[in-house]
């Protein structure tokens, strides 16, 4: 992926999300239902995401991707498993971050039947060890959680979130 990625990374990490965003992304996550929602994360930098960008081509089904998604089992012979944004939604979405100023700092999607930290199809197909990976679970829509990873190296770290610093 093209775009302008910030590799700033303190000691101890935190993502400071204000209050407006998270509320914007779970609306987004349980909006979406009963399907998947999925987009990329604009920032000021790595830790300081500003916009989200839901996106809606979902390439998952088609000849390429299908057989990958099924090839982590059963649980993914579901059609609305998983997500592939197309690329020229992806240019496109990176070009509206560029014309505000804005870093490509990460991937959000939503998850309706599992928790909220990644899953191993997340960790196998995340392309890019420099972006976060904001993941919702709305398996209880009333109750959402809420969470960041860095995904690299076969596994995954919890980036800890930082509430309500900027709202």
């Amino acid at each position: 992926m093209s775009g302008k990625t910030l590799q700033n990374r303190p000691e101890r990490p935190e993502v400071f999300l204000s209050k407006h965003l998270i509320g914007e992304l779970i609306g987004i996550c349980v909006e979406a239902l009963p399907h998947k929602a999925f987009g990329l994360v604009g920032g000021e930098d790595l830790y300081h995401p500003k916009s989200l960008y839901p996106c809606v081509t979902n390439l998952r089904n088609t000849p390429e991707w299908k057989p990958i998604f099924e090839s982590f089992g059963e649980f993914y012979g579901d059609p609305d498993l998983g997500f592939v944004i197309s690329p020229p939604e992806v240019d496109r979405v990176l070009k509206i971050m560029e014309s505000r100023r804005e870093a490509f700092i990460g991937v959000f999607h939503s998850h309706r039947i599992l928790p909220a930290e990644p899953s191993d199809i997340d960790i196998a197909l995340s392309s890019d060890s420099d972006l976060l990976c904001y993941i919702v679970s709305i398996v209880n829509p009333s109750a959402p959680e809420v969470g960041v990873f860095r995904l690299n190296g076969g596994g995954f770290v919890n980036i800890p979130i930082s509430k309500g610093i900027r709202t």
